[in-house]
């Protein structure tokens, strides 16, 4: 993939999981997503107070985005 397109995938993907993580922003949650460059099948996504069950969520939220996703506190 050239650098233009890696950057705009990084994007859309960011923008996807943004939008499918808005309700749970709207009940509080307090997240970050990254997708790396050298890495652009995962999604990591950091949170604060993370729980199981919150964990759990973001996991069902993201499933059909494709992309490996890691959770962790932030």
């Amino acid at each position: 993939m050239t650098p233009d397109l890696v950057e705009q995938h990084i994007a859309a993907m960011t923008t996807a999981s943004t939008n499918l993580l808005r309700q749970m922003r709207r009940e509080g949650l307090d997240y970050h997503l990254l997708v790396r460059p050298e890495d652009t099948g995962t999604m990591h996504v950091r949170v604060r107070d993370l729980t199981q069950d919150t964990e759990d969520r973001i996991r069902r939220c993201l499933s059909g985005t494709g992309m490996a996703i890691t959770v962790a506190e932030r």
